[in-house]
């Protein structure tokens, strides 16, 4: 609903005051950092032209007020760029809210942006993430509660507006209440998308809001069809936490991604929020620290790019990929972790300083009284132990002690040595249906499929890591994770919370698929809370009609209203290919489509279609996922990375000898998903099930 003149002249002079004051606090912010400056630069000097005069005392006091100082000048610089911002647009929404038993009963005027703006103890906009914004979020007209610090309080919303405002101009201001399909988020869906991701502060949607403040459930999981916004959620989240827990900082954040490419193209949300980017890292990096013996490790991308690039696998090799992902495998691990452990004895006692040990005394201290140790840190315990009754200096004498030890003890084999004896185990070889010798594949890199339990047999022997800083884990694209590295992740940080996003429909490892995500409760032992968000935002109801057909589900309609631009599925002949592909893009481009990309189903298709587009496409650029290349307005690229991402356009092309079959479905789900506004599909035919209601 618009709003009167005399309310729109109302909200002009609101917003010319508020834009006064972020200018008074702009200017004083930059005169301060510049005084700030100076004055770094004076003790600077001062050190340098009296450090023959100053002891190693002085010489630390005057740094540590220089690190003081020049800590102080970046938390002022950092307000800076947030009033800068503000400068821009310094609110975008706004709420009456009367409060239950007040003293007045004129209701409260909240306005609510990115950043809160304040001055001589007068809120002018309140911080989005601030307690009483969050019913601006929640609620429309009528009875409202938010949770503040001294409790809960009730109340009353009586208006609710929103305002598009740009370069502090107000372009747009109307009353809105909670409708999914109000008039201005559809304007914002029906915006361009960029080359990164940006924030969604200003539409966050209810069901949104409940996973980005909670700050109860220590275990978060979070099932989201593709397009409902899940990693925009989570770093959201991240925002929210980092300003409500206190002691929370960006480096106690890690976000585990799929792949790089991901990570380069969420980077600008958090600065965007007034946040400093926290820790990132893909699984396969994360894991090379801790695996010695291989200088290079296969990354998932390449693992599922190894399956998808070679139609014609081999079916024995299927299955024994298949069963070392399975969660029936890791009980085979750990009953030969238990034999193993079990096996290691002394066969012999141990004089030290005329004090004799007997190997009975030495087996009950290390198999039992020291039973819940890792293996390395049973020998450390052992030998200061055997000091102690020995009396003898544990400092001097520990190293030798612990080479005896470890010269006495039988069974002992190479976490390698000890995984290979699994796979060729008589259980494995009935389970997987072969009767082959089975090796460690030669060579520099790690298979992924070897990884894991590699990793799980060496963390279960050696030890879980500890000691880490992490008080927050992030794991997106959940679906492609197994409980196993679920696992492993959660006894290494063993302090953190964890928030776990994903999406079944979106499953492209081939070898292991979940029901549902709630499975993975069972790994925080059914303490975590379980939340599905069924709307998707990204793409036009066409596609969505469409996408739903693949996997034959029912996902609830598209936010984003009809567009009226039908999913054009066509065959190609090679040699006419160049040419439709460019007719293609221009025709996407000429209806204003910003970004479209050109997907197909692995990187040699992907960098085929890119040599044959180099010089026939201006400024089209390759994502292949190994070379740091960014994500352009033209770009091509191989399914397995466009996960995650989105374009105003999507081209997914395959040729005869690689086509998407039915257990590629997830596959093509996943590709047709990342568009927006307009899909065509070349040389694959439709794949149409049956939808379940």
């Amino acid at each position: 609903m618009n709003l009167t003149p005399e309310q729109l002249e109302e909200e002009k002079k609101y917003l010319e005051e508020v834009m006064k004051v972020v200018k008074e606090l702009y200017d004083k912010n930059s005169d301060s950092i510049d005084s700030q400056i100076d004055s770094i630069q004076e003790l600077k000097k001062y050190i340098w032209d009296n450090i023959s005069e100053l002891d190693d005392m002085e010489v630390a006091g005057e740094m540590y007020n220089v690190n003081t100082n020049v800590g102080y000048a970046n938390k002022r610089i950092a307000n800076l760029q947030q009033l800068r911002k503000s400068l821009y647009s310094p609110y975008f929404g706004r709420i009456d809210f009367k409060r239950d038993k007040a003293r007045s009963n004129k209701p409260k005027k909240i306005y609510i942006g990115l950043n809160g703006i304040s001055k001589d103890m007068n809120h002018f906009v309140f911080d989005w993430r601030t307690p009483i914004a969050s019913l601006f979020y929640n609620y429309g007209i009528g009875n409202a509660s938010y949770e503040a610090p001294v409790g809960t309080i009730s109340g009353e919303v009586t208006l609710k507006r929103q305002y598009k405002i740009t370069d502090g101009q107000l372009e747009r201001c109307f009353e809105s209440d909670l409708n999914i399909d109000d008039e201005y988020l559809q304007e914002i869906l029906s915006n361009a998308s960029s080359e990164k991701m940006t924030n969604i502060v200003k539409t966050i949607q209810k069901e949104q809001n409940v996973i980005i403040r909670n700050v109860v459930d220590k275990y978060l999981i979070v099932q989201g069809i593709a397009g409902s916004g899940k990693t925009s959620v989570a770093l959201h989240r991240i925002a929210y936490l980092l300003y409500a827990e206190k002691d929370l900082t960006s480096n106690n954040v890690l976000i585990f991604s799929p792949n790089d490419v991901f990570s380069e193209y969420i980077s600008n949300v958090l600065p965007e929020l007034g946040e400093d980017n926290v820790l990132q890292t893909t699984f396969s990096d994360f894991a090379k620290s801790y695996i010695k013996d291989y200088k290079n490790i296969e990354s998932f991308t390449e693992f599922i790019e190894r399956y998808y690039k070679n139609e014609n696998f081999d079916e024995e090799e299927f299955r024994i990929i298949k069963y070392k992902l399975s969660n029936e495998f890791k009980k085979n691990l750990d009953e030969a972790i238990v034999a193993y452990k079990n096996g290691l004895s002394f066969n012999h006692g141990f004089i030290i300083n005329d004090k004799f040990i007997s190997k009975g005394e030495l087996n009950q201290l290390f198999n039992e009284k020291l039973s819940r140790l890792p293996i390395p840190e049973r020998f450390d315990v052992l030998a200061e132990n055997l000091c102690d009754i020995s009396g003898v200096p544990y400092k001097k004498y520990e190293k030798t002690i612990k080479k005896h030890l470890l010269e006495m003890i039988s069974g002992q084999l190479s976490i390698k040595d000890l995984y290979v004896s699994i796979l060729n185990s008589d259980n494995f070889k009935q389970k997987v249906e072969v009767s082959k010798e089975i090796e460690l594949k030669k060579g520099k890199k790690l298979m992924f499929e070897d990884l894991l339990p590699l990793l799980y047999i060496n963390f279960e022997i050696n030890g879980y890591p500890r000691g880490n800083s992490i008080k927050h884990i992030i794991i997106d694209e959940a679906q492609d994770y197994t409980k196993l590295q679920i696992s492993m992740l959660k006894k290494i940080f063993t302090k953190a919370s964890f928030t776990i996003l994903g999406d079944v429909n979106q499953t492209i490892n081939p070898y292991y698929m979940y029901g549902s995500l709630n499975e993975m409760n069972s790994i925080f032992d059914n303490e975590g809370r379980y939340i599905e968000l069924s709307k998707t935002y990204r793409s036009s109801e066409e596609i969505i009609d469409y996408t739903n057909e693949i996997l034959g589900i029912n996902n609830a309609c598209s936010v984003r209203k009809s567009n009226s631009i039908p999913v054009t599925v066509e065959d190609i002949e090679s040699y006419d290919l160049v040419k439709k592909l460019k007719l293609e893009i221009d025709r996407m481009t000429s209806i204003d489509l910003k970004r479209v990309a050109i997907i197909t189903k692995n990187n040699a298709q992907a960098l085929d279609i890119y040599n044959k587009l180099e010089n026939e496409v201006e400024g089209i650029t390759l994502i292949d996922g190994i070379s740091e290349q960014k994500i352009g307005r033209i770009v091509v690229l191989p399914s397995y990375i466009s996960k995650g991402l989105e374009f105003d356009g999507v081209i997914v092309y395959t040729d005869d000898e690689h086509k998407y079959n039915d257990k590629d479905k997830y596959l093509f789900y996943v590709v047709c998903t990342r568009a927006q506004h307009c899909l065509t599909i070349f040389n694959q035919k439709a794949m149409k099930k049956t939808i379940n209601k």
